[in-house]
């Protein structure tokens, strides 16, 4: 069974038969519960789509559900890109947003693309075809850079149908790297050597200036998982990331304390639980980072 879509993330999920998820995903419904779960280790992929706010112009990634990605892979989550139409009426393509998995030679298997989703060689996207490399290591490897970092030679190339403006590199959530169109192309590519000055990610991101193009205001985007920076006794880590998933929790806290439809004692139980054993992992972190909170 895959989660993309539901509203659910798994450490919260209603009472339900006992199953081996292949793959655990989640969308951004519920953020205290992500925060939670993704403290714990229990999530494999994170759902991602192009839905910008209303009115929001075409051609840019500054929205909630990029944002958060970007803080928990910045607080050293290890969380690949995966995307579903949500096809929920006439008025929704199927295929709007999607998600591609490397396989290799592989048998085409659901569980060998849940594998290929878990190891993190993803795309997500509502048009363009986009391909990432970072000295030649493909999304969801990682490469080992010496104490001080390094240079790495990145490459992204982006095929869309529909014509896009834009092709970037992302380090750490910033723009380190970009091409521009002159006026639009269905075909890109980019190659940069970037500095890394410490632990961190690095990903390929392409837009368009046309859009939306549903109902939903989706844009003409797609954003590649990251390629993971390894740097010895350093662990990537976000103060601030972590003192945010805390007020999450703590709000989730306070709703199911105060404001949910109370449930069945063992689930209440399981619910605070979990919300505790999250509290306490990123109290602990804290503590490791000799951080004050």
């Amino acid at each position: 069974m895959i989660l993309c879509g539901t509203a659910w993330p798994i450490g919260l999920t209603p009472a339900a038969p006992q199953v081996d998820f292949p793959l655990r995903c989640i969308s951004h419904t519920l953020p205290g519960e992500i925060a939670a779960d993704v403290a714990l280790g229990k999530i494999d992929a994170v759902e991602i789509w192009p839905q910008g706010p209303s009115g929001a112009q075409p051609g840019h990634f500054n929205f909630l559900r990029f944002l958060d990605w970007y803080r928990y892979l910045n607080c050293g989550y290890r969380l690949p890109a995966v995307g579903g139409t949500d096809k929920m009426g006439a008025y929704m393509p199927v295929g709007t947003n999607r998600a591609y998995a490397y396989i290799g030679q592989q048998e085409f298997t659901f569980t060998n693309w849940a594998k290929a989703v878990r190891s993190g060689n993803t795309f997500v996207t509502s048009g363009p075809l986009l391909l990432f490399q970072a000295d030649g290591h493909a999304p969801g490897q990682e490469i080992n850079l010496g104490a001080g970092g390094g240079t790495i030679e990145v490459h992204a190339s982006a095929q869309s149908f529909v014509p896009f403006h834009r092709l970037e590199i992302v380090l750490n959530g910033r723009v380190v790297a970009s091409r521009d169109a002159a006026s639009e192309t269905r075909e890109m590519t980019l190659t940069e050597k970037i500095h890394v000055p410490g632990p961190g990610w690095l990903a390929a991101r392409c837009s368009s200036q046309l859009g939306p193009v549903t109902s939903w205001e989706f844009m003409v985007q797609a954003h590649t998982s990251p390629v993971y920076l390894i740097v010895p006794r350093q662990e990537l880590f976000s103060p601030a990331t972590a003192a945010y998933m805390l007020a999450l929790i703590d709000g989730s806290q306070v709703f199911v304390e105060n404001l949910a439809i109370r449930p069945d004692p063992e689930r209440l139980a399981a619910t605070r639980k979990v919300l505790d054993d999250a509290r306490a992992v990123l109290h602990r972190r804290l503590h490791e980072h000799n951080v004050p909170h």
